[in-house]
């Protein structure tokens, strides 16, 4: 049964860049009143990694691919194709007060009822942690993933802070309809407001715009916590070719 009583949702239409989604999440965070949450995807292939990740850790694979680091923890998310939402809630809020591994299972319970919905009847929670957190994030599933045929597709990281709860997470490999936020929403809240796009825009991008630029998008950023490496990285996304030392 849905455990929240009501949610603001936001399809943005937009593909955007790296770190323009990473700002637009936090201003989300920022300005929510109530549950919202904002479905979205992204201009090109990029990587993002966790709050507290070396860039060392990004596969070769993806070397020289737009990358952003997240605000939140987690490993390396790879986002070709995916399907990628974030919730925010207000300090004080029942997402804001539970413990992590609380909320974590329930958003993932909710999702399975909405995979269900949407065809996937056999996908579970997983049971025990398969990895750190600090590695690629669909290679292992870690604790309240969601696993289907033996394979994690969907998986997520939180932060709390003093402005509130955020959680980023993902679903892939798999292709899902075209009204599965929606069908997600309702599983999570009992009442569902679907917000307007130029609404949202309005609201969201000036800030957004700002965080990006000031946070998202700077070397101090992308380097933090970052030791010296070999590995020439993969550029920064939204800041043209530039490629990290």
């Amino acid at each position: 049964m849905p455990s929240l009583p009501r949610l603001h949702l936001w399809q943005d239409l937009v593909p955007r860049q790296g770190p323009l989604n990473m700002a637009l999440d936090e201003a989300m965070l920022l300005q929510a009143e109530g549950v919202w949450m904002r479905v979205y995807g992204w201009e090109e292939p990029s990587v993002s990694i966790g709050f507290s990740q070396p860039i060392s850790v990004i596969p070769d694979t993806q070397a020289g691919w737009p990358m952003v680091r997240r605000w939140t923890g987690g490993g390396v998310v790879v986002h070709d194709g995916d399907w990628t939402y974030t919730l925010a809630a207000p300090a004080g809020s029942d997402l804001s007060e539970q413990r992590a591994v609380e909320t974590y299972r329930e958003i993932h319970e909710a999702m399975i009822r909405a995979l269900h919905e949407a065809g996937m009847g056999d996908c579970s929670l997983q049971s025990e942690n398969t990895s750190d957190g600090m590695g690629v994030c669909f290679v292992e599933p870690a604790k309240f993933d969601v696993v289907w045929q033996e394979q994690k597709i969907a998986g997520a990281a939180q932060r709390r802070a003093k402005t509130g709860f955020l959680h980023q997470g993902t679903i892939q490999p798999v292709k899902l309809p075209a009204d599965f936020g929606l069908l997600f929403a309702r599983q999570l809240a009992m009442d569902v407001v679907v917000m307007d796009q130029m609404e949202m825009e309005a609201r969201l991008l000036p800030a957004a715009r700002e965080l990006a630029r000031d946070k998202y998008e700077t070397m101090e950023w992308t380097l933090h916590r970052s030791a010296p490496s070999s590995n020439p990285g993969p550029r920064i996304a939204g800041a043209g070719s530039t490629v990290l030392p």
